[in-house]
């Protein structure tokens, strides 16, 4: 009757973004992790790594990146806020896209600690393609997730380490 029988119908979720959250402590100071993070600066972690960053817009401040891993991408990066030493946040679009994630809006919260290290808290939001199946979308949380917690094991290493250190986890786990 009308299909609402059929042993075939898939579920869908609701068309909601998924929102991962994460903090880890780094041994070094909030400015200097913020610089790791800031687009304009060219200490920012990909660009020290070798990674082609321009600005290609200035209200607001809008960044171009070519990732020596993805040769045939760019990314595009919306600065939405940026408080030096404290907070730093941007929408990220791929393009082309990527797989089912249709863009994002990645916030970091600096918190200096007594140790002269810092806390950093990452808020992703992740927006995804409509109609996702509940298999897609926790396939979708499975991949973010872990690159969520790859990037910020390679920033925390970045800061404390140095770039020769990512180079060689990025190696170990074969991403060079």
């Amino acid at each position: 009757m009308f299909g609402l029988f059929r042993r075939d119908r898939v579920d869908r979720v609701p068309d909601e973004p998924i929102e991962l959250k994460v903090a880890i402590e780094i041994d070094r100071p909030a400015d200097e992790v913020y610089a790791l993070l800031d687009f304009a600066d060219e200490r920012h972690q990909l660009r020290a790594r070798g990674n082609l960053v321009r600005q290609v817009e200035t209200d607001p401040p809008v960044y171009r990146m070519w990732y020596d891993l993805c040769h045939d991408l760019n990314f595009l990066f919306a600065v939405t806020e940026a408080a030096p030493g404290r907070a730093y946040a941007y929408s990220a679009t791929i393009v082309p896209p990527v797989g089912r994630r249709t863009g994002a809006h990645e916030a970091y919260a600096i918190e200096p600690l007594e140790d002269g290290g810092c806390r950093l808290t990452f808020v992703n939001t992740i927006h995804h393609l409509p109609g996702l199946t509940p298999d897609e979308l926790a396939q979708e949380v499975a991949v973010s997730s872990e690159a969520a917690a790859r990037s910020l094991v390679k920033l925390k290493m970045q800061a404390e380490l140095g770039v020769a250190a990512v180079e060689d986890f990025e190696r170990e786990i074969g991403q060079r």
